[in-house]
């Protein structure tokens, strides 16, 4: 049986890693037999293959990152593609490109980035560190993860810059699934895949701050988000 190395659920999400979620998804739409196992002690974190989760365990070997893995899967038979042409295939890998590389900011940024909730976030996200311990451990894993956003650019924007610019994801969206079930008409794909788990990650963020209450908000977002996660349940 394969095992998926996964990040622990957060916030009423599969995983905290809308990566690990992901691929979750792919595993149960494959057919094949295969275990979760949690991250539970941060060190072993070190030994997994660039350091990162999702890690996917098969007998060929430990397997790192989600398209990595989508790829062994397709070799094995799955299909996350199903009917469509390469026009078609090439708009839902912009959407998968759209959300792991852009909705993954707002929501590393929704997490990491905010002073108010912060504290709250950290004692999900570190709760197997001793409470008195916590802020000395999370310090520079925060600090980390904040300098990788301002490389990016993400934190040297104002409120309103940020906002704005997630608000055209947000549209862009939902003009296509307020006419259809999915990203890519009536059958699900790889790029709901990626798209559902991480406006699943901020919304259900139970924080009153603009950009999580704009979309939690969002009728046609989370009917979206509702119908994917529906089509393909993930064990507890």
């Amino acid at each position: 049986m394969i095992t998926l190395h996964s990040f622990p659920a957060s916030f009423d999400c599969y995983s905290s890693s809308p990566f690990c979620t992901k691929v979750a998804m792919m595993l149960q739409l494959s057919g094949l037999a295969w275990q979760r196992q949690d991250l539970r002690n941060p060190e072993i974190l070190a030994e997994m293959p660039h350091q990162k989760l999702p890690v996917l365990e098969t007998p060929e070997g430990k397997i790192p990152d989600s398209e990595t893995i989508r790829h062994w899967l397709e070799a094995q038979g799955a299909e996350f593609f199903p009917g469509l042409n390469a026009t078609e295939k090439a708009h839902a890998l912009a959407w998968i490109r759209m959300s792991e590389h852009h909705l993954q900011q707002l929501v590393v940024f929704a997490r990491w980035g905010d002073d108010v909730i912060w504290p709250e976030v950290r004692d999900v996200f570190f709760a197997m560190v001793p409470a008195p311990l916590r802020d000395t451990v999370s310090a520079p894993v925060r600090e980390r993860v904040l300098g990788g956003l301002d490389f990016q650019g993400m934190t040297r924007y104002s409120a309103a810059e940020v906002e704005a610019r997630f608000e055209d994801d947000f549209t862009a969206i939902a003009a296509v699934v307020a006419e259809q079930p999915f990203l890519m008409g009536a059958q699900l794909s790889a790029a709901d895949l990626s798209v559902a788990p991480f406006l699943q990650a901020v919304a259900n963020m139970p924080f009153d701050r603009p950009l999580i209450t704009r979309l939690a908000g969002d009728t046609v977002l989370m009917s979206y988000v509702a119908r994917v996660m529906s089509a393909v349940p993930l064990p507890k």
